[in-house]
């Protein structure tokens, strides 16, 4: 999955515990490293600037004697510590090229890198504008206190600075709806939504709406209005340690009906090595022991337990390597929803650069897979073993599970990307205009335009349109109350869909997203749902022919 890939990382569980540490705690986490001859952490806070729309605090930090980075702790009003305390606002950490002075001041012959230049977003600065600014250097080695930055409580943070609105269209048609809010209806702390909202109809007429975690559950309901969030669970991950059985922690991510009681649910599994013994040099989250393989689950009982076939029944796709430790790979993440058309059912999925730092560059070796996203199709959606992948021409790629036996021409197993779906986490089918539409969040890296919400139009699942900004962060944040939000898992869910998996859509269908609370990370989350309008969207594209043998999809 892109970026937006995603899952609950560990990474993301220690910065939630840093933002609640208190400085004494972390001057005992500063003093890991035992180096009995290590400085004084020392450094400056240069200024507050404003530089391309954005407000930054800069400065150096370091501690004396040691070539490595240390990390910073931003607070408001007072120091951490203090009586009263101040209130911590974000970390950094001090890891930007610097002049010849800050090393002489760090004591560095080697020259590290010591500067820090740490954006001050629009939303943290609603709740903490006209608050002096204080700054802790956190020691990085040694029994060595953390210390104050010079400078701290001298500048204040500035207020909101909004940049101007790129030109949007009118896409709001509705007060966002909390359809599931972890604070008030979690059943346990990783209860929570951590992939895009889907959404299918029983043969009994219940209505399922699952946003994934590695242990799922479901919320149900009449109409997609009167879900409620329950407790029954309805796929639990085994964390089976065996990698060839692809089976460690799995999200459902991707479901087709197919008569009511048969449910398909394709998963994104992720093999963590660092949970494994002798799997990974590391003990925590790190990406170069992450394997991901993409599974197939089904439901006989409508949705309500879904079972994984036994290895390699279980088995959709992968990369055609096996898993090599501190190497990956990375792999293959399905992140958006299955849709039919005609006598296809289609997919997309997200595969990771890999080896590690290859690329196009001097001296860099190439990729075997590409950063991007590979379009797929079957037409026998409870076979796994079916989905082709898109050479450039047409969908000719078989997947090979190296688990099974060697792959002799891995290359041959490796779809060629399209453009523009790398940020999908939704696709649907637009009748009225023969058109497919995938929405994307743009996390501000894509080269298309800034951070926010896109859609994207395709007559065939593999030529897509340039994408076209209708929200922007900004725009979404302005709407927000004070907080430190932030934004995932985009998809489009119609309540007047013609089909039992609610993979189409008209002119007015619900957005949903989920917001999430970064001053209590990673567990306070609201999935909401939030009704737009899509009228603009067609009137840039022309109806296109329907896709060969298409028909009104179930």
């Amino acid at each position: 999955m892109p970026p937006v890939t995603l899952n609950l990382k560990w990474s993301s569980f220690v910065a939630a515990l840093i933002a609640g540490t208190s400085i004494a705690t972390l001057t005992w986490q500063g003093a890991a490293g035992q180096n009995s001859h290590a400085g004084a952490v020392t450094g400056v806070i240069d200024g507050v600037s404003f530089e391309g729309g954005q407000y930054y605090v800069h400065g150096w930090a370091c501690q004396e004697g040691e070539r490595g980075s240390i990390s910073i702790n931003i607070y408001a009003n007072h120091p951490a510590g203090a009586k009263p305390p101040g209130t911590y606002v974000m970390a950094d950490t001090a890891s930007l090229e610097n002049e010849d002075a800050v090393d002489h001041e760090c004591h560095d012959a080697s020259g590290g890198k010591h500067r820090f230049h740490t954006a001050l977003p629009n939303q943290l600065l609603r709740s903490f504008q006209n608050k002096k600014i204080y700054i802790h250097g956190i020691a990085l080695a040694g029994n060595v206190d953390n210390a104050l930055l010079a400078g701290s409580g001298k500048f204040s943070f500035p207020s909101s600075k909004w940049p101007p609105d790129p030109p949007t269209p009118n896409l709001l048609d509705g007060p966002p709806v909390a359809a599931f809010d972890t604070a008030k209806e979690s059943c346990e702390q990783i209860d929570i939504p951590d992939a895009a909202a889907r959404a299918f109809r029983d043969y009994k007429g219940t209505i399922h709406l699952i946003a994934s975690h590695y242990i799922t559950r479901a919320s149900l309901g009449a109409t997609l209005e009167t879900t409620k969030h329950n407790c029954q669970v309805v796929y639990d991950s085994a964390h089976d340690g065996n990698i060839g059985d692809f089976n460690d922690a799995t999200w459902l991510n991707s479901f087709y009906n197919v008569d009511g009681k048969r449910i398909v649910a394709l998963g994104h599994m992720e093999y963590h090595g660092w949970e494994h013994a002798g799997m990974c040099a590391q003990k925590t989250d790190t990406a170069a022991c992450w394997y991901n393989v993409d599974t197939y689950n089904q439901s006989d009982d409508g949705g309500y337990h879904f079972a994984r076939p036994k290895p390699p029944g279980n088995y959709f796709l992968s990369l055609p390597v096996k898993y090599e430790v501190n190497q990956g790979p990375e792999g293959y993440s399905v992140d958006a929803n299955i849709v039919k058309a005609g006598e296809w059912h289609y997919g997309e999925v997200y595969s990771w650069a890999w080896p590690p730092k290859c690329g196009g560059g001097k001296d860099q070796k190439p990729c075997l897979v590409p950063d991007g996203a590979c379009a797929i199709r079957t037409a026998n959606i409870l076979d796994p073993s079916s989905w082709r992948g898109w050479d450039g021409k047409d969908f000719t790629v078989e997947f090979a599970d190296p688990y099974r036996a060697p792959v002799a021409n891995p290359k041959a197993h490796v779809c060629v990307t399209v453009p523009y779906l790398d940020y999908s986490t939704g696709i649907n089918y637009y009748a009225a205009s023969h058109l497919f539409v995938a929405t994307l969040w743009n996390q501000g890296s894509a080269g298309w335009g800034p951070q926010g919400l896109y859609f994207t139009t395709s007559p065939d699942f593999v030529h897509w349109s340039k994408p076209e900004l209708a929200m922007t962060h900004d725009q979404m944040l302005r709407r927000e109350p004070e907080g430190n939000w932030s934004y995932a898992y985009f998809s489009l869910i119609d309540p007047k869909s013609t089909d039992s998996s609610y993979m189409t859509i008209t002119d007015s269908p619900y957005l949903y997203y989920v917001r999430m609370d970064g001053d209590h990370p990673p567990y306070q989350r609201v999935l909401f749902r939030q009704k737009i309008r899509l009228d603009w969207l067609a009137a840039l594209h022309p109806k296109s022919a329907a896709p060969a043998g298409a028909s009104q999809p179930r």
